[in-house]
């Protein structure tokens, strides 16, 4: 299909234009640059809209600016300059001619255009909807700030700045790869700006910093978006919410919304939003170098590592070497009994070990006993939310799933039950990703997709799940049914590396695609006929699905058409028999009951208002029947002047 990006087209949308390279609704070009064919919208705002194009069998984004001032013209083209010139994976690619203008039919003003790669994946914001704002967790947390600094060292060694970071325009590739996208507000750094003077306002709210909103801008200006954008993922309230937002200071109160994340990394995010722009790190680098640091200390060991020292605070006592074995599995399938026994069995060990410890007359190691009750009430605690985890799990239900996960998810590092908390949560992922699979087998991919975006990063399922999302977007495009939704899903799917496990099931899918879209194509001619409602039309389209072969996968489709369009012939040819003989019955009388009885037997068995044809006729029949014993109807009565016999 083409889509006419001309916006005062009376009839964008328009089947008939399917290979024209002219608009026949309005007279504009629908093949842009003689290469870009307009698939469909992907969106609007305020300033322009965005489109799903093809470049010659690659699917694109095409990006139209409507707001023709000059302003907005400005920054277009400098989103355009600024692309064009950056090569990142964490970055849309823009080929050198990516940025033109169209001229539409009968109109002075152009339409200026940016094609530029098509990012699969959701941004932050959805993501973090679809996970029903479940917070990230620290690691992931310092792969994504990596990724998005070094992004932005990108951008800034290039004399550049972004000026509108924030989780809206975050893109998260199927592989895991951050994209940032919108480079509409980005700004150079020039002698102007270096003088202190003002330039253009791009505000969004509770991630510009203050001297942005005040009309300035530095490259430390990214810094600050970024550590509200991070303080998003960490509590899941956006920046201007009430219960982080002390409106009195200006400050966020956030750090007890985030319990999953090390007092240093913390540290590091009130950094990166401290109010004025010299207070934020100077550079990528700084970031860069301070993030390798608290990886190297969350590397290392935790209480109930392999050996862990146990010592409180203040203490001048010497410490215990602490190992914890095997960690205790509870039963697969854990009763009420079970349960308080699990619970039972986890503290009394704990317990047990910590009196031999301390009983060991030969041993200089002590520990505190109010550290050992703490340990010995965690795990139970912890015992409880696993026992709960899995009862969850057991319904099978993606909600269900997602608590399960969050109950798991909250066993922090230093728990006896960690590594057991870590196992359940592979396993309940697992089952979403099956969940998933099973709505692709029933052609639900929106569904499909949904779950598997909302699946926790698990290092040993990660790349089966990135292949799901990537084969899984193909097949999406392939359910539409249309050909140019085949096209899109084959290049899609020709993009997976023969290195992936999925690749030879795409190559399966693409063989199959190709065929379609022969017979595709005829659904679709067959269809646009049809679609003029006239028998002749319809008669045409049910002989051009008749050439689609009976045993390829779309004959379902063509033999349902073909009942379809049928039906809507034989409706069409046999109603005005059926209303010429209502018309006649309605004077009631045994001969104008045959006549419309003679009239409505015309509609032959098997054609599609036969049913309601017999069933007038019966009730035709029955009345004459009911005449011919003498009760003739009072209508009939009064007609011949017997009204006192009919009144008595």
């Amino acid at each position: 299909m083409s889509y006419c990006i001309n916006p005062h087209c009376p009839k964008p949308i328009d089947l008939a234009n399917a290979n024209n390279p002219i608009c026949r609704n309005c007279g504009s070009q629908l093949l842009l640059q003689n290469r870009y064919r307009v698939i469909k919208q992907l969106g609007q705002g305020g300033f322009g809209n965005t489109f799903e194009i093809d470049d010659i069998g690659k699917t694109k984004v095409l990006k139209v600016l409507t707001e023709n001032n000059p302003k907005a013209v400005e920054l277009f083209q400098q989103e355009a300059k600024v692309l064009s010139q950056l090569n990142s994976v964490g970055i849309p690619k823009v080929e050198a001619d990516g940025y033109f203008t169209v001229l539409p039919k009968n109109s002075s003003v152009p339409l200026h255009c940016l094609v530029m790669e098509k990012i699969a994946g959701v941004n932050l914001e959805q993501w973090m909807e679809f996970r029903n704002y479940q917070t990230i967790s620290e690691k992931e947390a310092l792969n994504w700030l990596k990724q998005i600094v070094e992004i932005l060292a990108l951008v800034h060694a290039q004399k550049y700045f972004h000026r509108d970071i924030k989780p809206q325009n975050i893109m998260l590739r199927p592989s895991g790869q951050l994209v940032l996208i919108d480079f509409g507000a980005v700004r150079q750094i020039t002698t102007t700006i270096l003088a202190g003077n003002s330039h253009t306002r791009i505000i969004s709210q509770g991630y510009s910093p203050p001297e942005q909103q005040n009309g300035y801008s530095v490259q430390q200006s990214d810094f600050f978006a970024l550590g509200r954008t991070f303080i998003f993922l960490f509590t899941g309230k956006e920046p201007q919410d009430k219960a982080i937002y002390d409106p009195l200071t200006n400050e966020l109160h956030w750090r007890k919304y985030a319990v999953n994340i090390s007092p240093t990394l913390a540290d590091l995010i009130d950094n990166l939003i401290a109010p004025t722009a010299n207070q934020r790190p100077e550079n990528t680098r700084v970031i860069l170098q301070r993030l390798q640091k608290i990886e190297k200390a969350l590397n290392q060991p935790y209480i109930f590592g392999n050996t862990t020292n146990i010592q409180s605070k203040n203490s001048s006592l010497p410490t215990v070497s602490v190992s914890p074995g095997k960690p205790v599995q509870p039963a697969a399938k854990p009763s009420q009994k079970n349960r308080k026994t699990w619970k039972w069995l986890i503290g009394l060990g704990v317990g047990y070990f910590a009196i031999a410890a301390l009983n060991q007359p030969n041993n200089k190691n002590i520990v505190k006993y109010d550290e050992l009750t703490n340990i010995i009430v965690t795990a139970r605690e912890d015992g409880d939310k696993l026992y709960k985890a899995e009862d969850l799990a057991k319904s099978r239900n993606v909600d269900s799933l997602l608590k399960a996960i969050k109950l798991a998810e909250a066993i922090k590092p230093d728990s006896y039950l960690y590594q057991k908390a870590q196992e359940l949560i592979s396993g309940f992922a697992r089952k979403m990703l099956k969940l998933a699979q099973a709505q692709m087998k029933e052609r639900n991919a929106d569904r499909a997709l949904e779950i598997a975006r909302q699946i926790p990063p698990i290092s040993e399922l990660q790349a089966e799940v990135d292949d799901f999302m990537v084969l899984g977007e193909a097949q999406r495009s392939a359910f539409l049914g249309t050909v140019a939704g085949l096209e899109t899903a084959i290049a899609q799917a020709q993009q997976i590396d023969a290195s992936r496990d999925v690749y030879n099931e795409a190559q399966k899918l693409i063989a199959r695609w190709q065929l379609e879209i022969e017979d595709v194509a005829r659904l679709e001619k067959a269809r646009i006929l049809a679609s003029q409602g006239t028998i002749n039309d319809s008669i045409a389209a049910i002989s051009e699905v008749q050439l689609i072969p009976s045993n390829i996968p779309r004959a379902r489709e063509a033999r349902q058409e073909i009942e379809r369009w049928r039906v809507q012939v034989e409706t069409i040819e046999d109603r005005p028999y059926l209303d010429r003989a209502e018309q006649i019955a309605v004077n009631e009388d045994i001969a104008s009951l045959q006549k419309a009885i003679t009239e409505a037997s015309q509609i032959r068995y098997g054609r599609a208002l036969y049913p309601a044809a017999q069933k007038k006729i019966r009730l035709w029949r029955a009345k004459i029947s009911g005449d011919t014993k003498g009760k003739r109807t009072i209508k009939a009565i009064r007609k011949e002047g017997e009204l006192k016999r009919a009144l008595w």
